[in-house]
């Protein structure tokens, strides 16, 4: 089945997910958990919301416990699977448009992966335990942890998208003193009518807003609250490895995890552990203790003080301690690292059959590069930079990212780049 995705369940709103396949994946999660307590949020998609009680009740009739958490970022769920020993679960589509809904599995702070789930679900050999339904508030814990000895006397804008993380997000930097500007200030479950994924072009009005009011730096979050993109008082949307920098830098981030397709600058800064892309994969790393940091090019950041999974507002509020504890403005910082010379294309499929088919082409076209790095699609080392061409593991895409050591190199790599692809 299509919604058994490598790290979720995802799908379209009812023709993949609906109330009657949510009601089996939830018989099959609680089966496979054996009666492990659960803590359920949700976003505020129309999805989401339709499907939350059949996917609950699926859950306490295999005999979970289920503390039902209300609207929230992943991010709380998640967290009460640490410190609980738990399972927390979010009803999300993450980045996805408003169409899709999907299932996000945590147990112990790490994403549980569907292999074993669609296995049971197809299986049908389901508990019948009764469990129980408690409701439950996560969101005080939550913040209390991520903003325990912060203090930030910062102006900030904060874009939702209409997200889940709506008042969550506003509550925890107002905590730290923080005097916070909202640019969508109510959820929506069409996401204002965006891509609900922080990006370049998704932070446009914020980057204005930020201008308009003076602000010290903004913050754009995803609809479900793990990704993060940050605006420098300039209004300037940051690349995700220009944010890792300050971050390594001023915060001594000595070893880290970043994912293949990552800037190589970073090895300037930090001990770089390259992994495969994905949340699971860095988070297992995250998971042993050993890295400060972990970073995807998709607006992931990990933070090992703190938890194994990403978080956006944590993310904000660790830019915000930058920016107070050095005295200086995030475009004084940012300016001070060389300009990254970065790349990336998606090309859109209809569905796997066409994806392996131009992953073919592709092979042929790189027969003549020895020096190649097979962990995760293909990645070709280059004198001057790299190209990745890979499929995605969420949307039927293939992702193609390449870098340039300085302007020329990027050109030449740009146009071999078109060349391979075409």
């Amino acid at each position: 089945m299509e919604i058994f995705r490598k790290y979720d369940i995802r799908g379209l709103y009812p023709s993949e997910i609906n109330e009657e396949n949510a009601f089996k994946i939830g018989r099959a999660i609680a089966t496979l958990l054996r009666k492990k307590n659960i803590f359920l949020n949700y976003d505020n998609r129309l999805g989401s919301i339709r499907i939350k009680d059949n996917f609950t009740s699926g859950l306490i009739h295999s005999g979970a416990s289920v503390y039902e958490l209300g609207m929230g970022p992943v991010t709380v769920s998640a967290f009460a699977s640490i410190r609980e020993k738990a399972c927390g679960i979010c009803i999300s589509a993450s980045h996805n448009p408003m169409e899709y809904t999907g299932i996000l599995t945590y147990v112990d702070g790490v994403t549980l992966t569907p292999e074993d789930i669609e296995k049971t679900y197809k299986g049908k050999k389901f508990n019948d335990n009764f469990g129980k339904l408690i409701p439950f508030n996560y969101d005080d814990e939550y913040i209390n942890f991520i903003t325990k000895g912060q203090k930030i006397d910062l102006k900030l804008g904060i874009d939702s998208m209409g997200g889940s993380t709506t008042f969550i997000a506003q509550f925890a930097f107002n905590k730290i003193g923080a005097k916070t500007f909202m640019l969508r200030s109510s959820p929506s479950s069409d996401f204002y009518g965006l891509v609900p994924e922080p990006s370049i072009e998704n932070c446009k009005d914020l980057g204005n807003l930020v201008r308009k009011e003076h602000l010290d730096f903004g913050l754009q979050l995803d609809a479900d609250g793990d990704r993060g993109m940050i605006v420098d008082d300039k209004g300037r949307a940051l690349d995700p490895m220009i944010t890792s920098m300050v971050l390594i830098k001023y915060l001594k981030l000595k070893k880290i995890v970043a994912t293949i397709a990552c800037s190589s600058l970073l090895e300037n800064y930090a001990k770089v552990k390259y992994v495969k892309t994905g949340r699971p994969n860095v988070e297992v790393e995250m998971k042993t203790k050993k890295y400060d940091f972990g970073v995807e090019t998709a607006s992931h950041f990990y933070f090992g003080k703190y938890y194994p999974f990403s978080d956006g507002i944590l993310l904000g509020i660790l830019i915000g301690k930058v920016i107070q504890s050095t005295g200086k403005k995030l475009s004084k910082l940012v300016d001070e690292f060389p300009k990254i010379y970065y790349g990336n294309i998606s090309l859109a499929f209809s569905d796997q059959d066409s994806i392996k088919r131009k992953m073919n082409e592709i092979e042929k076209n790189l027969k003549g590069y020895k020096n190649r790095i097979e962990m995760d699609g293909i990645k070709i080392i280059l004198e001057n930079g790299f190209m990745l061409f890979r499929p995605s593991n969420t949307e039927p895409l293939v992702r193609v990212y390449y870098e340039g050591r300085g302007p020329s190199a990027f050109k030449q790599i740009h146009t071999l780049v078109n060349h391979i692809i075409k």
